[in-house]
């Protein structure tokens, strides 16, 4: 992404303001907000709406701002299992690179497989969604992105 890893690592961490570009969550309310060894823990209540589904669910949203890194865990909701994790790395030219994961699995198998065919492209739009926020929050920084594609394939590798 073409901003620097703080700007992301801000807006990853900004879980409020998700409903106001995520076309599908409606509304987030951070229910606990406290912080023990440098860690900053919420306990977030996520409101989603996509095509006939409308779910609430509440995760435990992990933020470590000196490693860039925020973790999410179901705490109770319609899934199985709920994991999200991004790490935002630094490149040399202020960029940054981005590994953003989701794994999960509803408790309604049916669902489950309806969606699986299309988590690849829920997970892409979601970066889209969040390069196209970045945009309007922050000023670009870094240079062509070939560039920078040693550093990433180094990062890839760890």
């Amino acid at each position: 992404m073409a901003f620097s890893p703080d700007d992301v690592f801000t807006l990853a961490s900004d879980i409020g303001d998700y409903p106001n570009f995520i076309k599908f969550i409606s509304a987030v309310r951070v229910k606990d907000d406290y912080t023990h060894e440098g860690i900053r823990t919420l306990l977030a209540e996520v409101r989603i709406r996509y095509q006939f589904i409308r779910e609430r669910f509440s995760t435990h949203v992990h933020l470590n701002d000196q490693a860039r890194t925020v973790e999410v865990k179901l705490a109770r909701g319609p899934f199985r299992k709920l994991n999200n994790s991004w790490r935002i790395h630094a490149l040399e030219d202020g960029s940054s690179f981005v590994e953003f994961k989701v794994d999960y699995e509803l408790n309604i198998p049916f669902l489950s497989q309806l969606l699986s065919t299309k988590e690849d492209r829920a997970a892409a739009s979601i970066m889209r969604a969040f390069e196209r926020r970045a945009a309007e929050r922050f000023e670009t920084v870094g240079g062509p992105e070939e560039d920078m594609q040693a550093q990433i394939a180094a990062i890839k590798s760890l």
